[in-house]
């Protein structure tokens, strides 16, 4: 196999213009499969990470209606109804999940409603948070100007930068809320902006964070929220199960029962609740495979021709070891051999190709110019990322693809009997 090999090498030195046309083609292809998916995989990690730091956690415990349809919205992620007593929940599952995997628990209030600032409304998401035990937030949520929300401010409010431009707020002033309880009253508060934080997801343009105090005071929801985020400290697959199974059984244990009829508590994982950042991520990966699909079907195509056009031009050569005794199954063997060279060769060139540029986008970012793609890629930068099991595969299969386009030329060739192509001389 080794020689044989060695002369495959060879041979593709013979005829180096056509063996890099075809060969370019596989470069490009291999590049475009590792570059692909490192951008895809960056927006996974993107969308996962707001998703958990932010909104669900990697478990959370929430209220849902019964008949609760996901609408692949972002923020179906966040409950609308009142979940009793959620702080108790949340220490109870924090004080026994040590057993478990548990790093904190901590209960958060979303209701919509409406920021007034001067002679300026907006239409604007109120979340009422525990400033002092959201770490995960304040790093997803880096302030422009002034300072993440303070521990035992109720006054304080911590505010996107787009609503902040929209209805002219700074550090310093005054905001006042007005929201319809689900009782059906209508409350308002002030509050004076302590903070601007970085948008980081085109859905929290409209966000202001809230003490939680302050919020349940508003809503009137004493001790009560809409969501408990749980965060675990191994977020793997089987711990994130292990962990749900857990919860599950301390929510029942503890009988907490939602205030409406139709509704139910409900334990979820963040990739069941964030069911929109997990349809981008969907997304993005189908049209990878499709990308993938054409590229494999171009360098087929090139490598067949390359690989015919060499049997014809080696006719001689070849007639001329089948008279010397070569086996039929040599001669395919060779040819097979020389596509595998040629794969090879390729796609050491295009994955170092494609993870140069991604390593180069992981350091330096690619904006985001508009929304949409804000929205595709979670956050106004995009950080592709490479991982080994990308570029193996982008190489795996590129070798792979260029060894099984050499076995119709091959066997072309090892039909070739020694006296017809003995003629060609």
């Amino acid at each position: 196999m080794t020689p044989l090999l060695g002369i495959a090498f060879r041979n593709l030195l013979r005829a180096k213009r056509r063996n890099a046309l075809s060969g370019g083609t596989m470069v490009l292809g291999s590049a475009a499969l590792v570059l692909g998916s490192g951008l895809s995989d960056g927006i996974a990690k993107q969308l996962t990470a707001n998703l958990v730091a932010v909104q669900t956690g990697h478990v959370q415990v929430v209220v849902r209606p019964a008949d609760f349809q996901p609408q692949n919205s972002p923020f179906d992620a966040y409950g609308q109804d009142h979940l009793p007593q959620a702080m108790a929940l949340a220490r109870e599952i924090e004080a026994a999940g040590s057993t478990f995997g548990v790093a904190r628990a901590v209960p958060y209030l979303q209701l919509r409603g409406t920021a007034i600032a001067g002679n300026r409304s907006s239409l604007a998401s109120l979340i009422g948070i525990e400033a002092d035990r959201e770490p995960e937030l304040r790093a997803a949520f880096p302030p422009e100007a002034g300072t993440f929300l303070p521990d035992g401010d109720p006054l304080a409010t911590y505010i996107a930068a787009p609503i902040a431009r929209k209805l002219r707020l700074g550090v310093g002033d005054t905001v006042s809320f007005v929201i319809q309880t689900p009782q059906g009253a209508v409350n308002s508060r002030d509050a004076i902006v302590c903070g601007v934080f970085r948008k980081n997801a085109p859905w929290y343009d409209n966000a202001f964070y809230l003490p939680l105090a302050s919020m349940q005071e508003l809503v009137d929801w004493p001790g009560g929220a809409t969501n408990v985020k749980v965060t675990l400290r191994d977020g793997g697959p089987a711990s994130i199960r292990r962990a749900r199974e857990a919860i599950a059984a301390l929510v029942a244990e503890s009988h907490v029962a939602p205030e409406a009829k139709d509704a139910q508590v409900r334990v979820e994982t963040f990739e069941e609740a964030g069911r929109f950042s997990f349809s981008i991520i969907q997304a993005n990966e189908t049209a990878l495979l499709v990308l993938s699909g054409f590229l494999f079907l171009a360098a087929a195509v090139g490598i067949v021709n390359s690989m015919l056009m060499s049997v014809h031009e080696r006719t001689r050569e070849i007639g001329t070891v089948r008279a010397l005794g070569m086996r039929r199954a040599l001669v395919v063997r060779l040819f097979v051999l020389e596509g595998l060279a040629l794969g090879l060769v390729c796609a050491a060139l295009g994955v170092a190709l494609g993870g140069s540029i991604v390593l180069y986008y992981a350091a330096t970012g690619i904006p985001m110019n508009t929304i949409t793609l804000a929205w595709m890629a979670g956050g106004d930068v995009l950080f592709p990322v490479l991982r080994a099991a990308s570029v193996l595969r982008a190489g795996l299969l590129i070798a792979g693809l260029s060894t099984l386009a050499a076995i119709y030329p091959a066997f072309t060739a090892s039909r070739l009997e020694p006296r017809e192509a003995l003629h060609h001389v």
